[in-house]
């Protein structure tokens, strides 16, 4: 008897078990699910929980990952609008924005990357023919144009890939950028030029910039030595007037002594160390060379 009733009730748990395992599901957070009855889908959940379904084959629950994925595209080559061959790997940031048109369009995650790969692929060959290689690669920051570029092509996917397949793209920007080995010469030219224009520039300013200073610096040696002569002149000036002063006090003092001492001074001046002349001996200031002159 024992052992029956320990039959009946280990089946009747696992009848419980299968039953409850047929008629529930769970949905984990960050998951979104699609609940399908007969093939046709009937409801939408995206509340993480304990939910009740007919047991298949009635109903089925196809879970999707709702989370944001990273997509790294392949590499691609494609032209700019200066005729320039580029080589750009891109990364895509999506989810699952409209579960119900996701899996009717899609079905897989699988199949959303491809099919975005696509479109970002068309989005930056369409973008990027209207823009020059500088756009992308420069030493010049006002030509630099990619947050320019990542926003037209996110523009681009994100309408498509909402409208076609339910998908929202949050995000689109370029990993690694790769040149032709052609282009690769043509950058580095395009740099050493700009270098250059860059050095010819700094030069133009630095040589403007020691003009003024030289400029400047004449001015003020032209008005520096403008002042010092005004003042020599100025003391040179007092110092004549007040050996002019001193001249006329020591004449009024004795006008006879005065004169013999400037005849002196004349022939001292006039007459050198080995000076030969003959002149008469009556006429001033040689007269006082006679004898009994005073």
């Amino acid at each position: 008897m024992r052992d029956n009733i320990l039959r009946y009730s280990i089946g009747i748990a696992i009848l419980l078990a299968l039953t409850f395992f047929a008629f529930t599901w769970q949905l984990r957070e960050g998951e979104v699910a699609i609940r399908l009855r007969l093939g046709r889908a009937v409801d939408v959940v995206q509340d993480a929980g304990l939910h009740g379904k007919l047991p298949w084959p009635i109903e089925r629950v196809v879970v999707l990952d709702g989370r944001a994925r990273v997509l790294n595209t392949r590499h691609t080559e494609m032209l700019t609008r200066d005729k320039k061959n580029v080589i750009l790997l891109s990364y895509v940031v999506w989810r699952v924005s409209e579960p119900l048109r996701f899996y009717q369009s899609l079905g897989s995650v699988e199949a959303a990357d491809s099919k975005l790969d696509g479109l970002v692929t068309n989005a930056k060959i369409s973008v990027l023919g209207g823009y020059d290689l500088s756009a992308l690669v420069s030493t010049t920051p006002e030509d630099l144009m990619v947050d320019e570029i990542e926003q037209a092509i996110l523009t681009d996917v994100a309408t498509k890939a909402g409208e076609k397949y339910g998908v929202a793209i949050e995000e689109v920007g370029f990993k690694r950028l790769s040149l032709p080995e052609g282009n690769t010469r043509y950058v580095f030219e395009q740099m050493r030029a700009e270098r250059k224009q860059y050095a010819a520039r700094f030069r133009a300013e630095g040589e403007r910039e020691a003009a003024k200073i030289r400029a400047d610096t004449d001015l003020e040696v032209a008005q520096i030595r403008a002042e010092a002569n005004e003042e020599a002149a100025r003391i040179r000036g007092e110092a004549e007037a007040e050996a002019a002063r001193t001249y006329a006090d020591a004449h009024s003092l004795d006008p006879e002594f005065y004169r013999f001492k400037r005849s002196l001074e004349s022939m001292d001046k006039v007459l050198g160390k080995k000076s030969t002349i003959v002149l008469r001996t009556d006429s001033p200031p040689f007269d006082l060379l006679q004898e009994g002159s005073r």
